[in-house]
């Protein structure tokens, strides 16, 4: 006799089950279970041939339970899940716990059936016809039955699985998706508002063909004018009623479109396409289409308060940065260079664009903390003494302290921190070496030390670039990243860097560029030039 486990916390489903598992006609033994604990108990007492069971029940998640009872070494028949709400996250899970079939609510008994005879290994063995019970379980199996398994699913995508990244697309594509289900469309997307522009940019698409749609449109050239301009919560246009098309390019027979709002204030629409039921869209439905409308204003407000908040201290940084470098015309726009050419060796060495990004805002910033440095220091046209070239070599640590506090520059304090590390771990100000040293910081370091070399400073005039090849050559290894400095003589050789000396002859007495980006500490035997 084959024993079969039901966990099932709604007992109109655990019975249906049940009752579909018994259409195979064998000798079999079902027994219910209507909680986790119960299921627990049944699991640890006897012995089961397969287990079905439903996700989320009224104390947990059944897939919690299989992952403990595993780890108590439990030994476990084939599992078949069910859920109203399978999200990626779920089926992940599912299948690091080997789960191999897996059904969403609501399932065809016939699908079901199948399952069951390919876990018991029945398929070639008993031959059964679905025809003879069909109707029975179709009348039974009802969508209704499932609703609230549905409508907890579209919650908890909602609330839990829409992205916390600050990327606006990811968010917006996560909400297009979950309304699509809301109300059994085939496609839509999401289009956020220009105001100045009066156009209409799709920033989430799913449907049939998006690459054939314009993704920009005039507000004009769409019936949503009066979702952003006349406050109307709501547009539904069902197939006999259509006069024009929801936007240019998409044929579609139906849709249905609401406002998207930021803080309050229209900001896009929302647009689903042909509903697979084509009366009017319910009020329930509705509902649980403005609760992911609020949703989304929240987590499109925080993210638009976070960007503008982290561009408003990233610009006042910057102007800090050349307000303290216009002090001095010989290092005037020293940050904006030494940010340019860091770009452009990262894009050489292949970086994606968050972390060019990353380097560009970093090079701008990479000596802020001069900031903490005293004039008296800063722009002494003589030699520095060994005092004061200590006191220069405090600028990264007071930078890092700088901006210790803005957690949207995580990464960025690195590079200000740890731009004059050599390779050789004998830089400052925390003596790390090779690939210890963050790679952005390795590149910032070398445009550094270029810029210093090519351009007139207050102790001595530019080197020409032969000079700056044959330093970079020399110091690769020891001073610089070997990878570093290949791009960057690569793009002298390609006539990509420029100095501000007039001839390719160093006049003979022009004093050699210091170790230090801070113009000019004592010369010492183990310090190349570094900008």
């Amino acid at each position: 006799m084959l024993r079969v486990l039901v966990i099932e916390d709604q007992p109109a489903v655990r019975e249906i089950i049940s009752e579909v598992i018994q259409g195979i006609h064998i000798k079999m033994d079902i027994g219910q279970s209507s909680s986790l604990k119960e299921a627990a108990l049944a699991l640890n007492n006897q012995q089961w041939d397969m287990i079905v069971t439903d996700l989320s029940l009224g104390d947990g998640s059944s897939l919690d339970l299989i992952s403990t009872l595993k780890q108590q070494q439990v030994s476990l028949p084939p599992i078949v899940l069910i859920s109203g709400f399978l999200s990626e996250k779920h089926i992940q899970q599912a299948k690091k716990l080997s789960i191999e079939h897996i059904l969403a609510k609501p399932f065809d008994p016939d699908v079901l059936l199948g399952c069951v005879q390919d876990v018991l290994q029945l398929k070639d063995i008993i031959k059964v016809s679905p025809t003879s019970s069909n109707h029975e379980h179709q009348s039974k199996l009802l969508p209704e039955m499932f609703e609230m398994d549905r409508k907890l699913g579209l919650l908890f995508r909602m609330f839990d699985e829409m992205p916390k990244s600050p990327d606006v697309s990811s968010v917006c594509d996560s909400a297009l998706k979950i309304a699509i289900d809301m109300v059994h469309a085939q496609g839509g997307y999401l289009a956020l508002y220009e105001r100045n522009k009066e156009t209409l940019v799709q920033v989430a698409f799913q449907g049939n063909a998006p690459q054939l749609v314009e993704k920009t449109c005039h507000l004009q050239n769409t019936p949503f004018a009066p979702l952003i301009h006349a406050n109307q919560e709501f547009i539904e246009v069902l197939p006999q009623q259509q006069v024009t098309s929801c936007w240019p390019g998409i044929d579609t027979t139906a849709y249905m479109a609401i406002p998207v709002y930021l803080q309050g204030i229209p900001m896009g629409v929302l647009c689903l396409t042909n509903r697979l039921n084509t009366s009017p869209l319910t009020d329930e439905s509705r509902y649980m289409l403005s609760l992911l409308i609020k949703k989304l204003d929240t987590l499109l407000d925080n993210r638009a308060v976070h960007a503008a908040l982290a561009d408003s201290m990233n610009e006042t940084l910057i102007a800090l940065v050349r307000s303290l470098e216009a002090r001095d015309r010989y290092t005037k726009d020293h940050s904006s260079r030494v940010s340019l050419l860091s770009v452009q060796f990262a894009r050489t060495l292949g970086l994606d664009d968050e972390n060019i990004q990353l380097i560009k805002t970093g090079g701008l910033l990479h000596d802020i903390g001069k900031v903490g440095v005293a004039d008296s220091v800063l722009l002494k046209p003589g030699r520095y003494t060994d005092q004061e070239y200590n006191i220069m070599k405090a600028h990264p640590a007071i930078g890092d302290s700088i901006l210790k506090n803005m957690d949207t520059l995580v990464r960025e304090r690195l590079i200000v921190r740890h731009h004059h590390e050599r390779w050789d771990g004998k830089g400052y100000p925390d003596k790390i070496g090779g690939t210890e040293i963050p790679f952005e910081a390795r590149i910032v370091c070398v445009a550094d030390a270029i810029d210093a070399m090519t351009t007139h400073r207050v102790y001595r005039q530019a080197k020409p670039l032969s000079f700056c090849a044959e330093q970079l050559e020399f110091a690769s290894g020891t001073q610089f990243d070997p990878q570093v400095v290949a791009v960057a003589l690569e793009a002298i050789r390609q006539g990509n860097i420029f100095t501000q000396a007039k001839s390719d002859n160093c006049d003979e007495g022009v004093m050699p560029i210091q170790a230090s980006i801070d113009q000019n500490a004592s010369i010492k035997q183990q310090e190349l030039p570094y900008a």
